[in-house]
């Protein structure tokens, strides 16, 4: 019986090609989750210092150019605002393009879109704040009688 020299080397060779694309793969959903976890955070940020404002939708407009830095291989994101007088809401959007496995069987198709919606009720901190420690100081009056 003949033995047959070269077996794990022609295996490796198709196997090895697989595990890199699944773990290049599993890059990109941790990307893909890390930019929505990033994108809901800056939704959530705007909408509450915007809820502060006078005119809530000037200041998401104005303050949206800030956050594009840190979207590293995604288009800038492009956030929208409603407000009312109760609540404020910001969506926010951007696009991942994938180009580096265009070639291999696991390549993610076209362009993921990621988006978040985050809303945030209105409210008059300062005065809430004016209230409580005039409460305070109406409670320690009538403790010192």
């Amino acid at each position: 019986m003949r033995k047959i020299h070269g077996y794990m080397t022609v295996e490796a060779s198709f196997i090895v090609p697989m595990v890199i694309c699944v773990f290049a793969l599993l890059i990109y959903l941790a990307n893909f989750m890390y930019r929505r976890c990033l994108l809901t955070q800056d939704c959530y940020i705007l909408a509450f210092r915007a809820s502060m404002e006078e005119s809530p939708k000037e200041y998401v407009v104005q303050k949206s150019g800030l956050f594009g830095r840190k979207y590293f291989g995604n288009k800038e994101p492009v956030f929208e605002v409603e407000a009312d007088k109760k609540a404020v809401t910001v969506r926010a959007a951007t696009q991942t393009k994938h180009r580096a496995m265009e070639n291999y069987f696991l390549k993610p198709e076209g362009v993921w879109e990621i988006s978040a919606k985050q809303s945030v009720k209105v409210r008059n901190y300062p005065g809430h704040l004016r209230r409580v420690k005039r409460i305070m100081d109406l409670a320690n009056k009538m403790e010192e009688k």
